[in-house]
């Protein structure tokens, strides 16, 4: 065929790119903002950092949340709606049995947080930073937990069940133990460090503090 008579072959067209549902889209962000927060803290996550993680612009990126202070609020709301563990613990707490109620605390706070740990670094970066973008998930869910745990305590040691002992400190430290664990392995990641399986170490805090705490401390469980 003459050369001149030749077709053109026209350029690949570019795949279109899917076009999400809003609220799919609005999900999307959140789950990568957090990750930014997580690993860059707030102030240094910037919004082109976010608009690239999520292959939009940044003017696209605000139609969904108009600034940093808006997404970073909208996570904190989004995990405040998650199900309360008091709802969880209170069955446990009515019939007073110890060893299941601080074992089924200790072993949901790990799930939830090796579940999803880059909000735990969320929040350690917020209080280094020194911001009060999530006071509200401390003054909601983190205080009502240790009130909750509190009060379990003292009715505990009302009772006669557990040794006289303040029962805001006795909160704080089994709590602190957990949440120790958890900041080794998720924000000093050391996670080599403590191998072990959640369900071993959960059994051998609840032991160490009962054995601290009840006026007949039983054994725990046997090998």
């Amino acid at each position: 065929m003459p050369s001149g008579s030749a077709r053109s072959t026209p350029p690949p067209s570019r795949p279109a790119t899917k076009r999400l549902p809003a609220s799919d889209r609005r999900e999307q962000i959140l789950r990568q903002a957090m990750a930014c927060f997580a690993e860059f803290g707030f102030r240094g996550t910037t919004v082109r950092t976010l608009a690239e993680r999520v292959g939009l612009s940044e003017a696209a990126l605000y139609r969904y949340f108009p600034s940093k202070e808006a997404l970073y609020a909208a996570i904190i709301d989004h995990k405040i709606a998650d199900t309360d563990l008091e709802a969880l613990l209170e069955p446990l707490a009515e019939r007073g049995d110890d060893r299941a109620f601080f074992s089924r605390l200790a072993l949901e706070i790990f799930d939830r947080v090796e579940s999803d740990p880059t909000f735990l670094r969320l929040l350690t970066f917020s209080a280094l930073e020194g911001h009060s973008l999530a006071r509200p998930f401390f003054d909601t869910r983190v205080r009502r937990l240790r009130e909750f745990v509190s009060e379990y305590i003292a009715r505990r040691v009302a009772e006669g069940d557990f040794v006289a002992v303040n029962p805001i400190i006795a909160s704080r430290a089994f709590l602190g133990m957990v949440f120790d664990h958890l900041n080794v392995r998720r924000v000093l990641g050391q996670t080599e460090a403590y191998p072990q399986p959640l369900e071993e170490v959960a059994e051998t805090f609840v032991s160490i503090f009962l054995r601290g705490m009840q006026v007949h401390a039983d054994a725990g469980p046997t090998s």
